[in-house]
């Protein structure tokens, strides 16, 4: 099960020969985002791991670097 820091803190792998990041590897995170949500939607509910309120997530996470990547600024 997936929890709100590890889909705002996920990093993915840059590809050697072309812009972009590896296409297998963010397949297998989406799907389990999928069977997370789908978890939930069944009436699933939060483990203890996950926070009682959601949290605010930071700046520069998964949200920035995508806009960041879409924009084609250069990594940091």
């Amino acid at each position: 099960m997936l929890t709100s820091d590890e889909v705002t803190n996920r990093t993915f792998t840059s590809t050697s020969f072309r812009r972009g990041y590896e296409e297998r590897e963010i397949d297998d995170f989406l799907d389990q985002v999928v069977e997370t949500l789908r978890y939930y939607e069944q009436g699933g509910r939060p483990g203890p791991q996950a926070p009682a309120t959601p949290s605010r997530p930071k700046a520069d996470g998964l949200g920035g670097r995508t806009t960041r990547w879409l924009r084609g600024d250069p990594p940091s």
